[in-house]
C-alpha cells in the first residue's frame, strides 16, 4: 500500500485542483491547446483526484464513450511525484470503477511515450500509432 489516496471529485474546489493539474501538465509542459485540453466533456464524467500527505498530485476521468466502452481519460501527475506509483493507484481506481459499472470495454489514448506503463497494468495495444493534441498516441484497451 503506498502513502497515496485517491479520491472521486465531488465539489467544485477538488474539481478545480484537478483542472490546475491538467493546465499544468498538459497545457504548460507538454504544450496542449486550453481550447482542445478542456473539452465541454469534463461535466458527464467521473473525476479523481491523487493526494499525497494531503497535497494533490494527479489527476484522471472515467467518460462512457458508448454503451459498451468507458474510456479512462486525462491521466496526470505533477512531474516531481512521477514514478512513485501515484499513476498506477490513478490507473487501478479508474480500471474497478469501470468494472463495477459493468463497462465491457475499458479503452485508453495512451501516449506513446507511456506504452509500457500501460501495458504493464493489463492494456494492449490495438492498431497503429495517431496524434492527438500533436502527441503520439496509441488506442488501447484493458485485457485483466
Amino acid at each position: 500500500m503506498t502513502d497515496i489516496d485517491i479520491i472521486e471529485i465531488t465539489s467544485d474546489e477538488d474539481m478545480e485542483k484537478a483542472f490546475e493539474i491538467r493546465r499544468i501538465v498538459f497545457c504548460d509542459e507538454q504544450k496542449v491547446d486550453p481550447e482542445e485540453e478542456f473539452d465541454g466533456l469534463d461535466d458527464e464524467c467521473r473525476q479523481y483526484l491523487a493526494r499525497k500527505n494531503g497535497h494533490v498530485i494527479g489527476t484522471a476521468r472515467l467518460r462512457q464513450d458508448s454503451a459498451e466502452k468507458t474510456k479512462i481519460e486525462r491521466v496526470a501527475v505533477l512531474k516531481e511525484e512521477r514514478g512513485f506509483g501515484a499513476g498506477q493507484e490513478l490507473m487501478m481506481r479508474t480500471i474497478k470503477d469501470a468494472q463495477l459499472d459493468k463497462a465491457k470495454t475499458i479503452a485508453i489514448h495512451a501516449q506513446c511515450h507511456a506504452l509500457t506503463f500501460y501495458v504493464a497494468l493489463g492494456f494492449v495495444q490495438i492498431g497503429d500509432e495517431f496524434k492527438e493534441a500533436g502527441i503520439h498516441h496509441v488506442y488501447m484497451e484493458y485485457r485483466s
